[in-house]
């Protein structure tokens, strides 16, 4: 059996909301929801998605926070570095949905040129790849607070990175301790397939996100119905996958498995599909929030597609957001060519 995907609701990181973000992130918490997905762009004058995920963290306790932030524009090192501090900060409840941006308005903010469109395919591999490279340069075990010695870290429990890539390279390894998941769960949502490109969508990342666009007064049945729908369409039909997609999968890489179903639009933004969409509420989305009823309309709807075993159980407490996926926690291989005691033992020899 297939671990049936986490619903999740899409919320816009617009400044003006955050007060009625943060009441709606505990009434879901508080509802048994699986997780929030947090978009933003900064152009627009959005908070970054993973500053709002750490805001909501201490706040929440069983609701993984999936940030959907761009790949592109942005020091690969310090985005690898700052998912693994939410992932701290929220004791294994981060997730990250890759996002691949190519126009102008995005690059401009950050003083970059934009990429055309394969360049930043292949940037953004790269940057997935030494992302998951960063997170595994340090060992469970290489704190070890020492006080007598003096010793914080055991250099020989840590690894360089040495990664070059066409556009960057990143020497490492990280300066946070090893996080709660390890790795970090990697989604690619529907939205966003094209951009990404195949090399993550269909190699690197760990699952897809099901988009589903709703009306901001959708009712718990509408809500269902269409999760359904979609789920209908991604071969999964009740308590399991349909034998047939089943098939498919298993044939496939894990990266073609459905891991969240992203609601969006109940808070008025429009369909991340558009190219011309925001962010930013519609003004139908201003009326329609009200963090309780929404909550209530998305907890019923939820109810129903848990008694049909199309999305995963409430998450109980201190369960990984890798748990709710049923994916289980990678350990570290230290390569010895790169431990970082060895390379610094290496730089003395060669000085002689």
């Amino acid at each position: 059996m297939t671990t049936p995907p986490v619903l999740t609701v899409d919320l816009p990181s617009t400044p003006a909301r955050l007060g009625a973000v943060r009441d709606l992130a505990r009434a879901l918490d508080a509802a048994g929801l699986g997780a929030l997905s947090i978009s933003g762009d900064a152009e627009r004058g959005d908070l970054h998605p993973i500053h709002v995920a750490s805001h909501l963290a201490p706040l929440t306790r069983t609701l993984s926070l999936v940030v959907r932030t761009d790949a592109v524009d942005v020091e690969p090192f310090h985005l690898a570095t700052q998912l693994m501090s939410l992932d701290h900060i929220s004791g294994g409840r981060a997730g990250w949905l890759v996002e691949t941006r190519t126009d102008d308005e995005a690059a401009h903010v950050v003083g970059r040129e934009a990429l055309d469109p394969e360049a930043a395919r292949r940037e953004t591999s790269d940057v997935v790849t030494v992302a998951r490279l960063v997170w595994d340069s340090w060992s469970d075990d290489a704190v070890v607070r020492d006080a007598e010695t003096g010793v914080y870290v055991d250099a020989a429990k840590l690894q360089y990175v040495d990664f070059e890539g066409e556009t960057f390279s990143v020497r490492g390894p990280s300066i946070t301790p090893r996080s709660p998941q390890g790795l970090l769960p990697v989604l690619v949502a529907d939205a966003d397939r094209a951009a990404v490109g195949d090399t993550v969508a269909e190699q690197l990342a760990d699952g897809r996100a099901v988009d589903v666009v709703l009306d901001p007064d959708a009712t718990a049945q509408e809500i269902a119905g269409a999760v359904r729908e979609a789920l209908g369409a991604a071969g999964i039909v009740g308590a399991e996958l349909d034998p047939q997609a089943a098939d498919t999968a298993a044939a496939s890489a894990a990266p073609s498995t459905p891991r969240l179903v992203r609601l969006v639009g109940l808070l008025g933004q429009q369909d991340p599909a558009d190219d011309d969409a925001q962010s930013h509420p519609t003004e139908a989305g201003e009326d329609a929030f009200r963090p309780a009823e929404l909550a209530s309309r998305v907890a019923d709807a939820a109810a129903q597609l848990r008694a049909d075993g199309l999305i995963a159980p409430a998450p109980s407490a201190g369960a990984t957001l890798r748990e709710q996926f049923g994916l289980p926690r990678p350990d570290v291989t230290i390569d010895p060519a790169r431990r970082s005691d060895r390379a610094r033992t290496a730089q003395k020899e060669t000085a002689r």
